[in-house]
Formats: C-alpha cells, sequence, structure tokens
C-alpha cells in the first residue's frame, strides 16, 4: 500500500511538472519564492459565547482574538470606531486595543465564535490590512473555520498542525480580500458621519501630537462638556481621555518590540513631553515598565529564534 502511494505521488509530480524544463537556477540566491507576510499562529484557543459571556464591559487582551458572530445583532465598539455586525460577521482584535460589544438584540439571541491566538515573534505586522475591518467568511473560510473548531473539539483525527494551516489560510484569505477592496476614500467611508465617531477618528490620527479635550473641543466647534457627553451616549467607558493613553500605549508596544528606538524617543512620539509620565501610564496599565516589556518580550523571542535584540 505504501509503494503504490508512493508511485501516485510520483505521478502527480511528474504530471504537474509536464514539459517545463525547471532549469536549474543560475545563482541559489536569485529569485526564488518567498513570502510576504511571514506570519506563524500558535497556541491557538476556539470556544464559543456561553449565557454569562455574552455582554462584556470594554475588554483589552494581549493576544490576537478572530470573533465570529454566530447570532445576534450587535454594535462592535474598536478604537473608538462603532462597527454594525450580524451573524457570520467576523473581526480581528489586535492586541492592546480597546473592544466593546454593544446589544440590538436580546441577550438570549447573541452568541459568537472566539478564535485566539499569538504569534510566534509576537509581530504582527503583516496581519495590519484587517485591523478595524469588518470581515465576512466564504464557504472556503467556513471549511478552515470547522477545521479549527474539530481540532479544537480533538475530533476527526484533525491534528494540531492542519488547524494552524487552516487558521494562516482564513487570515490570508481575508487580507487578500480587503487588500483588493480597498482604495482611496474607502476607510473613511467605513465611519459614520456622527460627531462622536468623526471625534474618536480624529483622536486615532493625532494620539502622538499633544492634544488636550480643549484643543479638540475648539476643533470641532463644541465644548469639553458635550465631547464628554457624547462619548459616554456612544461608548459607555470608554472616555476620551481612555480613548487617547489608549492609543498611544498601543503605539508604544509596537515601538518597543519592533524599534531599537530609546524610551526617551517614544515617549515623545507617543505625545509625551515627559518619560517619567509616560513610564508611570505604561506601567499602570500593563504592569511593567517600558523597558521590562522590552526585555521580556526579547527574551522570549529570543528564546524560540535566537534573536536578542530588537531588529535594525
Amino acid at each position: 500500500m505504501a509503494k503504490k502511494n508512493k508511485n501516485m505521488a510520483l505521478s502527480h509530480i511528474l504530471e504537474t511538472i509536464g514539459k517545463n524544463p525547471l532549469r536549474p537556477p543560475a545563482a541559489l540566491f536569485s529569485g526564488g519564492i518567498s513570502s510576504e507576510v511571514p506570519f506563524f499562529p500558535e497556541d491557538i484557543l476556539v470556544w464559543k459565547s456561553s449565557s454569562e459571556q455574552t455582554v462584556t464591559d470594554v475588554s483589552i487582551h494581549q493576544r490576537m482574538i478572530l470573533k465570529i458572530i454566530l447570532s445576534g445583532d450587535v454594535v462592535t465598539s474598536v478604537d473608538g470606531l462603532r462597527i454594525p455586525m450580524k451573524a457570520s460577521d467576523m473581526i480581528l482584535f489586535f492586541p492592546f486595543q480597546f473592544h466593546s460589544t454593544r446589544l440590538l438584540c436580546a441577550p438570549q439571541e447573541y452568541s459568537f465564535l472566539a478564535i485566539t491566538f499569538t504569534e510566534r515573534t509576537r509581530n504582527y505586522a503583516s496581519m495590519l490590512p484587517l485591523k478595524n475591518h469588518l470581515l465576512s467568511p466564504d464557504r472556503e473560510d467556513a471549511r478552515n473555520i470547522a477545521c479549527l473548531i474539530r481540532s479544537s473539539l480533538r475530533r476527526e483525527r484533525c491534528v494540531p498542525e492542519k488547524a494552524v494551516l487552516a487558521l494562516m489560510d482564513l487570515l490570508f484569505a481575508q487580507r487578500r480580500k480587503v487588500l483588493r477592496k480597498e482604495s482611496p476614500g474607502r476607510a473613511a467611508a467605513t465611519v459614520p458621519g456622527e460627531t462622536a465617531d468623526r471625534i474618536s477618528d480624529y483622536f486615532r490620527s493625532h494620539f502622538n501630537q499633544r492634544i488636550s479635550l480643549k484643543t479638540v473641543a475648539a476643533e470641532f466647534g463644541c465644548s469639553e462638556e458635550t465631547i464628554r457627553r457624547m462619548f459616554h451616549r456612544s461608548y459607555g467607558e470608554i472616555t476620551p481621555g481612555r480613548l487617547i493613553r489608549r492609543l498611544r500605549m498601543q503605539f508604544a508596544v509596537e515601538m518597543l518590540e519592533h524599534t531599537r528606538e530609546p524610551i526617551s524617543r517614544i515617549a515623545e512620539q507617543c505625545g509625551y513631553s515627559d518619560t517619567f509620565v509616560f513610564s508611570k501610564a505604561f506601567r499602570r496599565l500593563t504592569g511593567v515598565s517600558p523597558q521590562q516589556h522590552r526585555k521580556a518580550y526579547f527574551a522570549s523571542v529570543g528564546g524560540k529564534n535566537g534573536r536578542h535584540f530588537p531588529p535594525s
């Protein structure tokens, strides 16, 4: 049986080659095949919401989370953007993103599937095109999701490696779809035209500047109290101040993990004039100092691939 399978495999290989020459290359370092999106998910967990877990306050995680609505209608808020979602819609949350859910249906009518994971080197840059986008699975995506579920349930001899490949295929397929659809001005069209959302978008574009509620109020021609009320009505616990701090810290984490920039320079690029104030805010949110976070991150990365310092 093994010999028959080998012969079938060889026949398939020869058929694929066909009459193509496939000549040896002139040099072994020219024109090879490589991936433009190096990304390897690990520590994948799959779970379904229960009646006690359907509604949450503002959440923040250090893992990637692919959330798939199974039933019900909701509005998902992420980084100040409000995204209406219905059954079969998906969204990918990145580490350290603010996100919350507002139900548009009865609690018992709402359920979702969560696929959470990390990336081997904690480098999520290749997935950034999916950030804050509403995603929709097609039939092939559904097959990959089913593979992940079966693997999590340890059914049908679905080996872990197959589940990892299924998640990679799912994410890359969504990435290709988003990149094909994106065009100038499209991102602005996804943001509702309400004042609170426009202000949130302003924060997202200017968080690394020394802005204050007073300067933003002047920019939009309204009072500081009006902005506070609009945020409370639209986003609940996400105040303007919390949104700015969260955006700054999210950017700080990316700078700490993927650049050699000194802490003082990162503080400046995050909109802080004082490194001590920046470090205190970072510790309050993460529990460690910026330097400790960078050291722990590269120690974990170095243990896996031999790299001990941020990339140049």
